[in-house]
């Protein structure tokens, strides 16, 4: 008899942010190698989870996609931080064979520069509002495969893992059939959730709040490679 479901795990957080980055990177690797896919897409500001995926993707044959924002910064507890990966890191990523998406978000529209363009009654609003519900990290995982199908990282209509958080590091993952960002309301399709926090509703800015855990002091050090990926 053909069986009606499947019972796959999910993983959900306690808290939210920069310290599930590893635990995600680790549950979203094994379901991409189950799965048999090729592609894996990790949204990343400054390039450290990028460089966490490629220490966990080593030997697995996964194509590493790194999507980062274009170049701004972000409010940090000890002044902005710089975020949208610089060349030199760029380079050192599509050297070991990563591909590197640089762009803005698909569901940021021209509308945000307007006065209270954040809550501009828009298409772009009611869908970036929407996801939301799912946790940021959900909403960008879901942009982050718009934006390297759109680049020609990956090809519409394939399942691809893409993995990314609420405000730095990852604490989100999808199994997505990701599509172009114009075709976004009739074609994609998350086909499943690998991990996500619980709560996903927080207070701006993020770090401030209760829910949010991770290691912020890194953010305003200089980047060593070589640290991050052990060598």
């Amino acid at each position: 008899m053909e069986r009606l479901c499947v019972e796959r795990p999910a993983w959900y957080f306690r808290y939210m942010g920069e310290i599930n980055t590893e635990t995600v990177l680790e549950l979203a690797r094994d379901r991409a190698l189950e799965l048999g896919l090729e592609k894996f897409i990790v949204a990343s500001e400054t390039g450290r989870s990028a460089l966490k995926a490629l220490r966990a993707l080593r030997r697995t044959g996964l194509k590493l996609v790194v999507v980062t924002h274009h170049p701004a910064t972000t409010i940090g507890p000890k002044g902005d931080i710089q975020i949208g990966i610089p060349d030199h890191l760029k380079e050192f990523l599509q050297k070991r064979g990563a591909a590197v998406v640089q762009g803005t978000r698909p569901l940021v529209g021209i509308e945000r520069g307007l006065p209270r363009g954040w809550q501009a009654p828009s298409p772009h609003t009611y869908v970036d509002q929407t996801l939301g519900a799912f946790g940021q990290g959900i909403k960008i995982a879901v942009e982050a495969a718009l934006m390297a199908t759109d680049a020609g990282a990956v090809e519409s209509g394939e399942e691809v893992v893409s993995a990314a958080g609420t405000y730095k590091g990852l604490d989100s993952a999808i199994v997505a059939k990701t599509t172009y960002s114009y075709d976004f309301l009739q074609r994609f399709e998350v086909l499943e959730i690998i991990a996500k926090p619980r709560h996903v509703r927080i207070e701006i800015p993020e770090y401030r709040s209760k829910l949010w855990k991770g290691n912020l002091d890194q953010y305003y050090e200089p980047l060593e490679i070589e640290q991050y990926l052990g060598e």
